[in-house]
């Protein structure tokens, strides 16, 4: 006994129309031209020592702040009272 595939009429093939309208319905392509002013992370790891990791953890769970805030926060302090921020 041999199955045959039933073949596929043009009826049941999409439309160009509705081939255009899937493609079209996703987000715009981003324009060239669009000033971006968040400003670049950096990323890089960093290792301490681990008496001074306990004396930052001690010092940021009075303000609920993750190491990275508390850390950044200390920075722009530091450059606040040196003039250079």
């Amino acid at each position: 006994m041999t199955i045959k595939k039933p073949s596929r009429s043009n009826e049941n093939q999409p439309k160009q129309v509705d081939i255009e309208r899937v493609i079209n319905a996703g987000s715009p392509p981003p324009i060239e031209n669009e000033i971006d002013d968040t400003p670049k992370e950096v990323r890089f790891q960093m290792a301490i020592p681990e008496q001074l990791c306990n004396l930052i953890d001690d010092a940021r769970k009075l303000t609920k702040t993750s190491r990275r805030a508390w850390l950044l926060t200390a920075a722009q302090e530091k450059l606040q009272r040196e003039g250079r921020l």
